[in-house]
Parts: C-alpha cells; structure tokens; sequence
C-alpha cells in the first residue's frame, strides 16, 4: 500500500477546531431544520371536512378539528347558518320554506353510512349544500 499515514494537525492550527466545529455546526443545523420541518409540515395531513357549497360553487371548508358556526347569506334575505362540531355538522337554521334541511339533523363520522343521503345536508330551495368528506 501507497499512501499516506494520517497525521495528527499541530496545536494550534486551524483544521484542528474546524475539526470540532464543523460537525457541530451540522448536526445543529440538521436538528434546526428537523424541528422546522415537524411543527411546518410542508402538506398537510388529510382530515376529515364539512365543504359548504351554494349553486355548486364552494364557499367554505371547514376541517372537523375547527369546530365553528358558519352563516351563509346570500341575496333577497335567504340564510343558512350551519354548525360544524368535532363529529359533523348540522343545518341549524335556513330561511326555506319547507325546513327539511334543518330537521334531517347531524351528519357525522359515525353516521353518515345510514343516512338517507349518506354525507349530504341539502338545502334545495335555498341552493345550499353541506358536505361531510370523510378521509379513510
């Protein structure tokens, strides 16, 4: 074999800290960005939603975990307002007619499968429709 035999740097020469620091300045700067990366995922994790549309467009999505009322005005006096809890949501009042929207009750997690229109809360008359999107 042809080589060099490795040599211990002088004291007090520079490669000897850059040696100690270099490292240490890596595994700092990998930790840092590892730490960023976890409380900054760069996409965020599917999760369940209500998606509240009106003559199909959607006006707002609401992650369960967000829980909040949510009123959807629209010309000429007509209102929904919808309540998103942890579980679902419901349509806790409308300006229709008919009032079916509101007495089909919550649309959740563990119910949407035997509900008559499964992950739907629809407010015909007013154009109003509430989604429960399940991420399995």
């Amino acid at each position: 074999m042809t080589g060099r035999a490795w040599r211990e740097p002088p004291d007090g020469c520079p490669m000897k800290k850059l040696n100690v620091i270099l490292p240490a300045v890596l595994a700092a700067a990998a930790i840092g960005l590892m730490g960023w990366l976890h409380f900054h995922p760069t996409a965020a994790p599917e999760e369940n939603r209500v998606v509240i549309t009106v003559d199909g467009k959607e006006v707002k999505s609401v992650p369960l975990s967000r829980p909040q009322t949510v009123t959807v005005r629209q010309g000429d006096g007509i209102e929904n307002v919808i309540e998103i809890t942890h579980e679902g949501a419901r349509m806790l009042s409308s300006t229709c007619d008919n009032q079916l929207c509101v007495h089909r009750g919550q649309v959740t997690v563990d119910n949407w499968e035997l509900r008559p229109n499964q992950q739907f809360i629809i407010c015909l008359p007013n154009r109003v429709t509430v989604e429960l999107v399940v991420k399995e």
